[in-house]
């Protein structure tokens, strides 16, 4: 071997072991600055308050203010195309939820989420396919032959959400025709539920429990592939309807390039956070159900979301507002 080969391959080896050294050195002094968690949509909503309520133990821990910022509109996109653009240091998070797969597709921003990298689902949001207390079924075994045989509605926070593709997934799979009125947000979805002004809908189960004490809806399942674990005396939809299920999730994302060792940071610290009692607390009065796991778990949720989203927004021929 000649020496030019010999110290080519010196200078190799090294520069592999400075660039370990640098990624390393770079986790091990992350953050060192403010960090920014960007939330695509307005203050003292769901995505709001999970940014704020973790915030405050990661700010403890690392000796470094997290402040969050609003970002609000185009569904959730505008907000998550601004994070995605964001340089890739690990100093801008987004906080995002299960809302990310249908709006990319209808306003075709499949390449913003190809943008970004998982860090941690925090928690799932479940949500509850519920009736007005006058309508007379009691389960979903129920509701499915009423529906098969009488004309229902049913409303939805607006096209492309979370209520909207798990029932027309319901309706492709049970061969009903129930028709959909979108409403402008979750609480006037959730008024024409109770005035009777809708056959069903679909909203968070922490939102409706108020609601079924009060008498004026019923709960006939969630819409989870498992039982929640904050009532676990509800059935599933997919219990009685196999394959119909979604999961309505909440999580961490950040620009694609922020180095593996600093999401594995960001990942460990949120998991420590969301372990504490007072912030599990907090999150499950707001009715989430704390489930925080690998960046590499996320990671496959959400492209399993893009297909399956994909599939019924074709299908059901679902377009943006």
């Amino acid at each position: 071997m000649n020496q030019r080969i010999i110290i080519n391959s010196l200078a190799m080896v090294m520069a592999g072991a400075c660039s370990l050294f640098n990624t390393s050195a770079v986790a091990q002094a992350y953050p060192s600055k403010p960090i920014r968690i960007i939330v695509p949509a307005s203050p003292a909503g769901g995505l709001d308050i999970m940014a704020r309520v973790v915030g405050q133990p990661l700010s403890s821990q690392w000796g470094q203010p997290v402040v969050v910022e609003n970002r609000p509109g185009a569904g959730v996109m505008l907000g998550t195309e601004m994070a995605s653009k964001a340089f890739p240091d690990g100093y801008t998070l987004l906080m995002i939820n299960a809302n990310l797969a249908p709006n990319a597709i209808l306003q075709n921003k499949i390449s913003v989420v190809k943008n970004l990298a998982a860090v941690v689902k925090i928690a799932d949001l479940p949500n509850a396919l519920s009736v007005p207390a006058s309508l007379p079924v009691s389960s979903m075994q129920e509701l499915v032959a009423m529906a098969k045989s009488s004309r229902l509605t049913y409303s939805s926070a607006g096209n492309g959400t979370v209520g909207n593709i798990l029932t027309e997934m319901l309706k492709l799979a049970i061969g009903a025709d129930i028709t959909h009125v979108p409403y402008k947000g979750g609480n006037p979805a959730m008024n024409a539920l109770m005035g009777g002004q809708v056959s069903m809908g679909v909203v968070s189960l922490a939102s409706t429990m108020a609601h079924v004490k009060a008498g004026r809806v019923k709960i006939l399942a969630v819409s989870g592939s498992l039982r929640s674990r904050l009532a676990p005396e509800i059935p599933t939809i997919s219990e009685t309807v196999k394959g119909v299920a979604l999961e309505s999730w909440v999580g961490l994302l950040v620009p694609r390039g922020v180095p593996p060792e600093v999401i594995r940071k960001i990942n460990s610290s949120v998991i420590q956070a969301v372990a504490l009692a007072d912030t599990q607390q907090r999150l499950i009065s707001q009715g989430y159900d704390v489930m925080a796991g690998s960046p590499e778990a996320f990671d496959k949720l959400i492209q399993n979301d893009m297909v399956l989203y994909g599939k019924v927004i074709r299908q059901a021929n679902i377009k943006a507002d």
